[in-house]
This record gives C-alpha cells, sequence and structure tokens, in this order.
C-alpha cells in the first residue's frame, strides 16, 4: 500500500532491514554521476535513509544479494586503493548519485617501509659489487700514468740517452693522446656497452704499457706514450657516466669522490713498490721489469673486469631481474640513460651551454698547476734540502693529504646541500695557501714548506667536484657525455701546459712557475663562484616561470619521469645543484 508522503511501504521495510549496511556511511561523500564533481561531505542518518523517494526497482539490485556476500564486501561497494595516499575507496551507487568513503590501508604503510628497506639494501649492494672496480681501475691508471716518474730514477733516462728536454717531452705527449681520444671516445660509449668497452680499453693499455719495457731510444718512448694516452682517455668520462647510471644525483659526489682516492693509494703505494723493484737483480733493467709488472698485472685486472663491469643496472650480473628494474627506476630523471643514438642537437646545446663552459675552463686552470706540480713536485721537494730516498719517502703524506681532501670534498657535496661550488671555492683557497708557503717560508724551516706542500695538494679534490657538476647538472645521454669530453679536454691542455711554466733556469725555487700556480688557482675559485651566481639565477627563473605556465614545467617533469633523454635545458622542472 503506498503511503501518503510518496514512499513504499515495502521499500521502507526493505531499507530498514538493511540499516547496518547505510550506517557505515556516516561522513561519507556524495558524487553526482552526471558531472563527477564532489560536493561536501553529509553526514547520512538512519532516519534520512527512511526517507528515501521512490525508485525503480532495477535500482535496488544490490538488495537481492546473499546475505553471506552483504556481510563479507557490503554492496554496491567498489575499492580502489591508492598507493599515493594510502587510502582505499569505496563507492556506492543509487540511483543517479554515489557515495563514497576513503578509509586508510594499513598495507601502505608496511610497503612504503618495505620499500625503503629494499632501497637501502639495493644501494649496498651496488656499492660492495661496483664502486671497489672503480677505485680500483683508477688506482692501476694512475700508477701506469706516473710510472715513467719512477723510472726516471731507476736508470731509464741514461739507458735511453734521453736529454732533459725529451724526457719532459714523454711525460707531456701522454696527454696528447689522452687528448685526441677524448671525443672519439665519447661517441664509442655511446655505441658500445659501457662495461665491456672500458675493459678492452685497460687490457689495452696494460699491453702498452709493456711495451715500454722494449724501448730502446726516446723516439721509442715517445710513441708509447702517445699511445698509453689514447689508452687511458675513456676510463674517466665513462666511469663518471655509470656513477650517473646507477646513482641518484644526490648520492653521486661521495662515489665519484671515493673512486678517485684510488689516486691518493697510487700516490702512497707507487714509491714503495718500486723500491721493491729497484731490488730485483736480474740480467733486464729494473725499469723494465717496473713496466712489464704494472703491465701485467692491469692485463689481469681488465680481465676480471670483462667479466664483472656491468654497462648499467639494467646488465648488472650481480642483481635480481626485480632489482635491475628498482635500480633504473630509482634514477628516472637523471637524465643519465643509454639511448644508443649519439644526437646532434644535444651536442650543440652542449657548446652553448655556459656551464660546460665555466666547468671547462675551471678545469683548465686547476690542471695548468697539476700539469707542473706533477712534473717538478719531487724536484722542488728535493729542492728543500731532501736526499733522494726521503723525497720518495715524503709521498706518503703527500698520499695521505690527497685523500684526506677528496674525503672532505664528498662529505661536503653528499651531506651538505648545495655546497659543492663552496668546497671548490675552499680547496682553491687552501692550495693558495700552501703554495705560497712553500715558496715564501725561508729553507731553514724545511717542515712547515712540507706542510705548506701538503696543503697545495687539496686541488687534487677539484676535479671529482667537477666531475660530480657534469653528472648532476648534465642530463641528455649524448650531452652528459659531450660535457664530460669537454672537461677533460680541459684536464689535458692543462696538463700539457703546466710544465712549461717551470723553467730550468729558475730551478730549484721556480719562481714564474709558482706565480703561475697561485694565479691559475685564484681564477679557478673565481669560476667557480660566477658560476654559482648562474646557476642560481637559473633556477630562480625556472621556479618563477613554473609559477606563471605550470603546464610548461609540468610536461618536462612528466618526460623526465618517463625516462626520455631530454636535456636539463628541455626540462623546466629540472633543478641545478651546487
Amino acid at each position: 500500500m503506498a503511503r501518503k508522503d510518496g514512499y513504499k511501504d515495502e521499500n521502507v521495510s526493505l531499507l530498514r532491514s538493511r540499516k547496518p549496511s547505510y550506517e557505515t556511511f556516516s561522513e561519507t561523500t556524495l558524487e553526482s554521476d552526471s558531472n563527477n564533481q564532489h560536493s561536501h561531505p553529509q553526514p547520512v542518518t538512519q532516519a534520512s535513509s527512511s526517507r528515501m523517494p521512490i525508485m525503480g526497482s532495477e535500482n535496488f539490485d544490490i538488495f537481492h544479494d546473499k546475505d553471506r556476500n552483504l556481510r563479507a564486501n557490503p554492496p554496491g561497494f567498489a575499492s580502489h586503493p591508492s598507493e599515493e595516499d594510502g587510502y582505499s575507496q569505496k563507492v556506492l551507487k543509487v540511483g543517479t548519485c554515489s557515495v563514497s568513503s576513503r578509509q586508510p590501508d594499513d598495507n601502505h604503510g608496511r610497503s612504503a617501509v618495505e620499500d625503503s628497506a629494499a632501497q637501502a639494501r639495493l644501494l649496498r649492494k651496488i656499492d660492495l659489487r661496483l664502486v671497489p672496480l672503480l677505485v680500483v681501475c683508477y688506482f692501476l691508471q694512475y700508477l701506469d700514468k706516473g710510472s715513467i716518474g719512477f723510472a726516471s730514477i731507476l736508470g731509464i733516462i741514461p739507458d735511453l740517452n734521453l736529454h732533459d728536454q725529451q724526457y719532459s717531452w714523454a711525460n707531456s705527449i701522454f696527454f696528447f693522446g689522452y687528448l685526441i681520444f677524448s671525443y672519439p671516445t665519447s661517441v664509442l660509449i655511446v655505441k658500445f656497452p659501457i662495461g665491456k668497452y672500458v675493459s678492452v680499453t685497460v687490457m689495452m693499455w696494460a699491453v702498452i704499457l709493456m711495451l715500454h719495457a722494449a724501448c730502446t731510444n726516446g723516439s721509442g718512448l715517445m710513441a708509447v706514450r702517445f699511445f698509453l694516452g689514447i689508452g687511458e682517455a675513456t676510463v674517466v668520462p665513462a666511469f663518471a657516466i655509470l656513477v650517473g647510471l646507477f646513482y641518484k644525483r644526490e648520492e653521486q659526489p661521495l662515489r665519484q669522490c671515493a673512486f678517485f682516492i684510488g689516486d691518493g693509494i697510487a700516490g702512497i703505494t707507487g714509491g714503495l713498490i718500486a723500491y721493491g723493484i729497484a731490488h730485483i737483480d736480474g740480467r733486464l733493467a729494473t725499469w723494465r721489469c717496473l713496466f712489464l709488472i704494472y703491465g701485467a698485472a692491469t692485463v689481469f685486472f681488465g680481465v676480471i673486469l670483462f667479466f664483472t663491469l656491468p654497462s648499467g643496472p639494467s646488465t648488472a650480473y650481480f642483481l635480481t631481474e626485480d632489482e635491475q628494474k628498482m635500480a633504473v627506476k630509482r634514477v628516472q630523471g637523471n637524465g643519465s640513460r643509454k639511448t644508443g643514438q649519439y644526437k646532434k642537437s644535444q651536442v650543440i646545446e652542449a657548446l652553448k651551454d655556459p656551464q660546460a663552459w665555466l666547468l671547462t675552463l675551471n678545469t683548465v686552470c686547476v690542471n695548468i698547476a697539476t700539469g707542473g706540480l706533477s712534473g717538478f713536485g719531487n724536484i722542488i721537494i728535493q729542492g728543500f734540502g731532501f736526499d733522494l730516498f726521503e723525497t720518495l719517502l715524503l709521498q706518503i703524506p703527500f698520499g695521505v693529504s690527497q685523500i684526506v681532501f677528496v674525503s672532505i670534498g664528498a662529505y661536503l657535496g653528499s651531506f651538505v646541500k648545495n655546497a659543492r661550488l663552496f668546497a671548490m671555492v675552499f680547496f682553491m683557497v687552501v692550495s693558495i695557501t700552501g703554495t705560497l708557503m712553500m715558496f715564501l717560508i725561508p729553507a731553514q724551516h724545511r717542515a712547515a714548506r712540507v706542510g705548506g706542500a701538503c696543503l697545495a695538494s687539496a686541488f687534487s679534490a677539484n676535479l671529482p667536484m667537477a666531475t660530480s657538476m657534469v653528472t648532476s647538472n648534465i642530463t641528455g645521454f649524448t650531452k652528459k657525455a659531450t660535457v664530460m669530453s669537454m672537461v677533460f679536454v680541459a684536464y689535458c691542455v692543462g696538463r700539457i701546459a703546466g710544465p712549461h711554466f717551470f723553467l730550468d733556469s729558475e730551478s730549484p725555487r721556480y719562481q714564474t712557475g709558482m706565480r703561475t700556480i697561485v694565479s691559475v688557482f685564484s681564477i679557478a675559485a673565481a669560476i667557480a663562484i660566477i658560476l654559482r651566481i648562474h646557476l642560481m639565477m637559473e633556477n630562480a627563473r625556472r621556479d618563477k616561470m613554473s609559477e606563471v605556465s605550470p603546464v610548461m614545467t609540468s610536461r618536462g617533469s612528466d618526460a623526465a619521469e618517463d625516462d626520455l633523454d631530454i636535456t636539463d635545458r628541455e626540462d623546466m622542472s629540472f633543478r641545478y645543484l651546487m
């Protein structure tokens, strides 16, 4: 029988019989199916639920489910879990309206914790398997490159009848090979699997190093030194890209600096190894034994590298399939994804980028000093009044100081926000102070002058910091490889030019060379400050643009999240680290 107020008794009875199902809808949101727009939450009480207008029976099909289904899953509900906010949403459709409720999802919190733990385990596994390979390779590279310095005191100069100028050019010509091959190797890094390509170049330079033992004159020595530079040109840019493929931007400075510590280790152990080789009593000259032993060790490591060094997360043998996917996903947005395509547009963009040129100029300045001190440092130290063996032993504190400064750079770059360029300025100031101590302190204060030489080694932390700036702030695989090559071209130019500021007529104080070092360190510090100002202004411009045109910046963000091979200048959501 119909009621006067337009309700049917049977519907009222039916609604009342299902009252518990409706009481769960207190504090729910009514949504219109026609326009999908949310209205304000409307509490639904028991009284109001009993006053529903008459509806067709088709709208009440939910009431004919079995009771066990009602208890297990209330009728008309659809659960929509949200991974983003940790809530599940349930919707009831009644007539033209749908009622939804959001409830906390207990599984979300647990999954977030589990994901964080999985990320930490993955990072530890990558650190344990990848970083040691890089450190050992850098150690061998530095040792092999500097082996001619040890050979010089083991008799190579008189045996090959080298004049002073020939020996100096034998040192410099290494960096001509390094320079000439820097661009071709940037192309080959893109074209071939990085891990296999690097391991082949390591074995190649090891064989060339062993050929040093066969030299009989200065021309032959210069030839093998040139090709040794070609062989070693690949390691630094390739490893910088590998770090970008495995690590987030904020994780990179610590790892970049970690494998540059191999240089300091080589400085500590190199003299001791040469000292041991000097005691070999045989028919073969000790300097020839040195090249053969160093080369054989590097060949052995190159074979290991061929089977253990991955070309990226997706080819890392030490990761499971799920970990490989997680490793790829965690670095999306770095702009380091290897595409196998060499894009000329990204090369042009790199050549127009002020950041790339400022980093390049900074590297030239620092390595003018590096080239001079590496070639004449031992002569300068011996000029303080030390004999040959004391000079060799002093390589130990110099190597330790280098490790200390690189470690400080790693800490500042990894754990202090936007401190990288400030750290580069700091290292330049310390190096200037140490150089002035070496040059100005009277000769009778030998210990103080040695202390100044240790402080002057602070510049050794500049190269890994500059490298981390490239890997963190330059995106687009081809652009990153191009800028990395620019930086190492600058490295070579500085190392070639540096020794020529140290004039033989000024030995052992080398006034012109020491003044040049102070000057280039000062210029490098100024460039770092200019670069920081440039990046601050660019970030501010992008922040303002995102407020005016959020759609444009969101497109760049979407592209980065999709791991497209776009550059930092194309992605307006990208912010530069400093």
